[in-house]
């Protein structure tokens, strides 16, 4: 059956005659207000000349006369009386619907959704976010701490509007800007044979230990392996960095972690740095999707993080 096509609600969109001029509507409304055209004109910051040719328009436009024109001032005809009762129902309806897009568009505007990898959310982003609200102090972030696979899951699904992850890969799909780099360590006991040891650890023999890593899908990981070249043997797989830590102190093996995350035990002589062959520093992320548009408080958040000095644990 031929016919006007309709959208899924069975309304055309296409309009069937003339568009609408809504400020010509109000200005019939505020004609009929205020009891003649230079009046209502005045309302809305129009001559007598400018009102008059806008309702002349208006009559010509949809073939009706709307006003009865004497020396002694116009009248609305019963024509332009329920142009009028009409105009001022859509009128209505379109400023509700104004400010409730106005309201949504705000509510959106105040939100931040983020995810982060445990590096980045224990010890970056604390202070990316401190300086976010010295600048936008109406932005409501949320923050969902995951490893970097995760991270990257959630920025892909469009479920957050940013992502930050350290690792070795840059991942494919999605927009991204390097804001650091963080640099990842062997870390062991001070009685481990391998503080004893003159020179560095060979891949050969990292390769041979039992260690104590981050779940799969971390970033510290992946570097790990990456560089290695081979995955590694686990004598505990943890996914926080603080039980990883406390492992190693515990002497259950040597441990792959941010330097960021040691520095005190580092400082304090209860864990030693082991150097290595291998290069294990690793870009800083944030990855968001390309199809999402960028809000001002994403796009804040990722220029302060490349701005930011880099942080260590105390």
């Amino acid at each position: 059956m031929r016919g006007r096509e309709q959208n899924d609600g069975g309304v055309s969109p296409r309009p069937i005659g003339p568009d609408l001029d809504l400020l010509t509507m109000r200005l019939l409304v505020a004609v009929e207000e205020t009891g003649s055209v230079k009046a209502g004109g005045a309302v809305l910051g129009l001559g007598q000349p400018a009102a008059s040719a806008r309702i002349r328009e208006f009559e010509a436009r949809w073939k009706l006369t709307l006003l009865t024109r004497s020396p002694r001032g116009s009248s609305f005809t019963d024509d332009g009386r329920a142009v009028v009762l009409w105009a001022r129902s859509t009128l209505c309806s379109v400023d509700v619907m104004r400010s409730a897009v106005a309201a949504l568009s705000s509510q959106r505007r105040s939100e931040l959704c983020i995810a982060a990898s445990l590096t980045v959310a224990d010890y970056l982003l604390p202070s990316w976010l401190g300086n976010l609200h010295t600048q936008m102090p109406h932005i409501q972030p949320t923050l969902q701490v995951v490893n970097s696979t995760a991270v990257l899951d959630l920025v892909r699904s469009q479920r957050v509007d940013i992502g930050f992850i350290e690792s070795g890969e840059t991942p494919d799909s999605l927009a991204i800007r390097t804001v650091g780099t963080d640099r990842v360590i062997v870390a062991v006991r001070p009685d481990h044979r391998w503080a004893r040891q003159a020179g560095p650890v060979s891949a050969e023999q990292l390769a041979a230990e039992h260690w104590v890593l981050r779940e799969a899908g971390s970033g510290t990981r992946r570097t790990f392996e990456l560089a290695l070249g081979r995955s590694v043997t686990t004598s505990l797989e943890v996914s926080s960095t603080a039980a990883l830590v406390g492992a190693a102190l515990a002497g259950m093996g040597p441990a792959v972690v941010s330097e960021r995350a040691v520095g005190r035990e580092l400082r304090l002589g209860k864990l030693v740095e082991i150097p290595t062959t291998l290069l294990l520093t690793r870009k800083l992320t944030a990855a968001w999707h390309p199809e999402r548009r960028l809000t001002d408080a994403a796009a804040c958040l990722i220029s302060l993080s490349a701005r930011a000095p880099a942080v260590h644990a105390l």
